[in-house]
């Protein structure tokens, strides 16, 4: 596989139905998470860090996507400059 067409799988995924499925359910997840933090008055310190590694954790997942593709395009735009490069290298 090349890395252009890793790049169209990765943004035919983040557009997909399925994906967008998948965002809404980890939003609301976000949100219950968020809430049960701020009704909880009695809730402990390492209780409050654990959910708010679990909301972290939950963003990236989300962003993976995006961050997949924006690395992507930056090892191509690499992969352009270094092939480019080495065919000026050759005078060709």
């Amino acid at each position: 596989m090349t890395i252009q067409s890793d790049i169209k799988d990765l943004i035919q995924l983040s557009e997909s139905r399925g994906w967008e499925k998948i965002n809404k359910v980890m939003q609301d997840e976000i949100l219950q998470l968020a809430l049960s933090m701020a009704r909880s008055a009695d809730m402990t310190q390492q209780q409050m860090d654990f959910q708010r590694g679990t909301i972290w954790a939950a963003e990236q997942l989300l962003n993976v996507p995006t961050r997949l593709i924006h690395k992507l395009e930056g090892d191509k735009a690499i992969e352009d400059a270094t092939s480019t490069s080495a065919t000026a290298e050759k005078g060709i």
